[in-house]
């Protein structure tokens, strides 16, 4: 993978008192001639659990999965982990933030990174 966009090597930061966990969610980053596309996989999110943020360089990916256990039910066995996901990429390559788009479809996030165009390798014509 190339080094625009990469895993953060910040720590979470999460509200005192609260014991959430996170799962980090796989993913693939595409370049394209004009953006970036990342797929984020969030097996178990509603599309209206999905967020993403971006705040200077820094991409913020949060899924929250429904329960999908009935109240007070407790499980004989357990393999699946049922964490709500979170993933922070570092954006070493300018992105027109207002362009960005994202949509969900059976569980994999598609985010689309339009490059800015100050960002954008250029022909300079040689006199």
């Amino acid at each position: 993978m190339s080094n625009e966009i990469a895993q953060s090597p910040t720590k979470e930061t999460r509200p005192q008192g609260t014991r959430q966990s996170w799962q980090r969610p796989r993913y693939e980053v595409k370049p394209g001639k004009d953006a970036y596309e990342l797929r984020v996989h969030l097996p178990g999110v509603p599309r209206d659990q999905a967020e993403v943020t971006i705040e200077k360089d820094q991409l913020l990916v949060i899924g929250r999965r429904a329960n999908l256990r009935p109240d007070g039910g407790k499980p004989v066995h357990q393999e699946l982990v049922l964490n709500d996901f979170r993933l922070q990429l570092q954006l070493n390559v300018k992105i027109d933030t207002d362009q960005i788009s994202a949509r969900s479809e059976a569980g994999v996030l598609t985010v689309s990174l339009p490059v800015a165009e100050e960002s954008k390798p250029r022909t300079i014509a040689v006199e």
